[in-house]
């Protein structure tokens, strides 16, 4: 195999590992739910996660945040630490970092939201 075929071959495995979802891990794969806690106001928030990273979102009582599940965006998950992004119904971002806790059933972390600090604690619940 000369330089160039094996450049090309190179190029081609790294663009196969960047197109990846960071967050594709099946050990986050499912269905979540438990409280959030942003300023003053709490209520419950439901994450679904598909086997290839991608996901959703929704947070009761905020109607900021809106009224029906809004798409996860910029997630990764280094193995320990689930990091995504939400845009609420207002485009206001939610930003989170939540630790992966008691074996994988239990997502625990902060963000913001709006100015304000937000927590999330959710339990697998399928």
């Amino acid at each position: 195999m000369n330089r160039v075929s094996m450049a090309m071959a190179g190029l081609a495995l790294l663009a196969g590992l960047v197109a990846m979802p960071a967050s594709g891990d099946p050990a986050l794969a499912g269905s979540w739910k438990g409280p959030w806690y942003i300023g003053m106001s709490s209520g419950q928030a439901t994450m679904e996660i598909a086997a290839d990273g991608s996901g959703r979102i929704s947070l009761t009582n905020l109607d900021e945040f809106g009224d029906q599940p809004v798409p996860l965006a910029k997630q990764s998950f280094d193995g320990k630490v689930f990091k995504f992004s939400a845009s609420g119904a207002n485009g206001t971002a939610l930003t989170a970092g939540l630790q992966s806790e008691n074996d994988g059933r239990r997502l625990r972390g902060n963000g913001k939201f709006g100015g304000f600090g937000a927590r999330l604690e959710l339990q697998r619940v399928d």
